[in-house]
């Protein structure tokens, strides 16, 4: 898991980024979307990543994000139990996307279920995700 605990201001503002968590099994993907998202300038800032389902539940609970974003298939255990454990959280995330290649409807309900905000295909457009988090999304995916 890696974490960075400190936030940046807008340039000139007060208002702090939107601080996000990051689970996700693929160094090179993980990377990818560290280099997308990681704009405190824009609003965002990854604070901490985790590959597998105990690191990440560890992790969301010790920085507590604003969103976590979390693919199904990890390393040791699943996003499914990630998003499971997340619903006994005092602190867990407000917003909780699954960022997945798994796109059948029940794939969709359980991540409802479970209290996912969005289910987002990773094959559908990256500003998908980026409006997701910022909530500007209507959430079709």
């Amino acid at each position: 898991m890696r974490t960075n605990h400190h936030s940046t201001a807008f340039a000139g503002d007060s208002i702090q980024p939107q601080r996000i968590f990051l689970v996700e099994d693929s160094e090179l993907l993980r990377d990818s979307l560290i280099d997308m998202l990681d704009h405190a300038d824009e609003g965002r800032r990854v604070i901490g990543t985790a590959d597998t389902e105990a690191a990440a539940v560890e992790g969301i609970a010790d920085v507590q994000p604003d969103v976590a974003i979390i693919d199904i298939n990890l390393r040791e255990g699943s996003g499914i139990g990630v998003l499971a454990k997340l619903r006994e959280l005092d602190s867990a995330p407000p917003v909780r996307i699954v960022y997945t290649s798994h796109s059948d409807g029940g794939t969709q309900r359980a991540c409802r279920e479970l209290g996912a905000t969005h289910v987002i295909r990773k094959g559908a457009d990256p500003h998908e995700l980026i409006d997701a988090i910022a909530g500007t999304d209507d959430d079709v995916n």
